[in-house]
């Protein structure tokens, strides 16, 4: 069986989608449904209030956690950063520097090729930060540092030849809950284009 294995943050988690539970919720009722004798099957790792410093600390557990099994069928899926973007009080109190993202990024990486051949990484979205200023005055995020993490996940995609999923261009402010977390529609939108990447590398 292939196991694809989903480490995040609350989006990922599927926060906010009263529907159908998030992108990660839809997949694993896609798959199924309709792939399961294809020895498919998703496991969601994702936590609330994730961000890269969690997610390199727990990541060996985490997959040691699923039942052991031949190394080519993991494929994992990270998408996380944009917690790690966020300001804490002030625009000079980045929560993760860029510095130390890219260092967790490329530890993160290190630990995931020693179970998987197949490592993807989601982009993130963009939010609406007029409606975050509002509802919490001592943490927020900007969506001209976002793209900056954003461009990091990428590059690093890119020197570790790593399958990069792009979300920066695909939610709008009508697709989001509550400023950062993606309603149903939002939700639908990131399932449609992570299965659309993940199908052209599980089924070339």
């Amino acid at each position: 069986m292939v196991k694809i294995l989903v480490f995040g943050d609350s989006i990922s988690w599927g926060a906010f989608d009263h529907e159908r539970g998030g992108w990660v919720e839809r997949l694993k009722t896609d798959f199924l449904q309709n792939y399961y004798e294809q020895g498919l099957g998703v496991y969601n790792l994702a936590v609330s209030s994730n961000n890269t410093r969690n997610v390199l600390k727990f990541l060996e557990s985490d997959i040691n956690k699923i039942d052991t099994i031949e190394f080519d069928d993991y494929i994992l899926l990270f998408s996380i950063g944009i917690n790690d973007s966020r300001y804490l009080g002030r625009v000079d109190n980045v929560f993760v520097p860029q510095d130390e993202f890219e260092n967790n990024l490329q530890k993160i990486i290190g630990t995931a090729k020693n179970y998987s051949k197949q490592i993807f990484f989601t982009g993130l979205i963009q939010v609406d930060e007029n409606l975050l200023k509002s509802l919490d005055e001592s943490e927020f995020w900007e969506n001209e540092n976002i793209k900056k993490y954003d461009q990091i996940i990428a590059k690093m995609c890119k020197e570790h030849q790593i399958h990069f999923i792009p979300l920066i261009d695909l939610i709008n402010e009508s697709d989001l809950f509550d400023g950062l977390h993606p309603n149903a529609k939002g939700h639908e939108k990131i399932y449609n284009r992570v299965k659309e990447h993940l199908w052209k590398h599980i089924f070339p």
